[in-house]
């Protein structure tokens, strides 16, 4: 049974400087990237959109969220994916994670609620916080556009501010042992 209370929302629209190509439409084990995040999400949620530039189309069959600014950060694609939620919540998920287990998607759905809880779920790597394969409220909203109007384009300082629930690195290793879903591609040997 998929979850509905939260939605999924995969960011396309980056420049893709570091790997030379179009991120999602790189091909990572014979599939686009943005198609193997895609089939994890879709795995667990109902609904999945990717968000795209302003003017763009989706790069695969999947309803498009257009950016609302120019400027390209993710902070501006969550923004856009928090305006068209319709769910209790948007779990906002970088294209370049190709090894994102559906299990994961899962442990981090089930530490958001439905109705009340924590602003952000997160999972905790060997990094830090991920941002990237996190789960956001739509009452983040004006934080966000207040962040994005003084040009402050930090997930992490978003983080830091409200009530954020860290998913452990110990919980996901139960899942994900080498923490594979939190593997991203940046460049031409990390496809490999």
């Amino acid at each position: 049974m998929k979850v509905s209370h939260v939605e999924g929302a995969i960011l396309v629209g980056g420049a893709s400087r570091r790997l030379g190509r179009d991120k999602a439409t790189a091909e990572f084990a014979g599939v686009p990237m943005v198609q193997r995040v895609a089939l994890a999400l879709g795995e667990c949620l109902e609904r999945v959109r990717v968000v795209v530039r302003p003017g763009e189309k989706s790069p695969i069959g999947l309803p498009a969220i257009e950016d609302r600014h120019q400027v390209r950060a993710p902070l501006v694609g969550l923004c856009a994916a928090l305006h068209a939620c319709e769910a209790s919540a948007v779990l906002l998920a970088a294209t370049d994670l190709p090894e994102l287990d559906p299990r994961v998607v899962l442990a981090l759905v089930a530490a958001m609620p439905a109705d009340d809880g924590p602003d952000i779920v997160a999972p905790l790597s060997p990094r830090g916080p991920e941002p990237l394969l996190a789960i956001y409220r739509p009452t983040l909203l004006q934080r966000i556009e207040r962040q994005l109007r003084t040009n402050d384009l930090s997930l992490m300082k978003l983080l830091r501010s409200v009530d954020t629930h860290y998913l452990p690195e110990a919980a996901l290793r139960e899942l994900d042992p080498e923490l594979r879903s939190l593997r991203n591609v940046n460049r031409p040997e990390d496809l490999r």
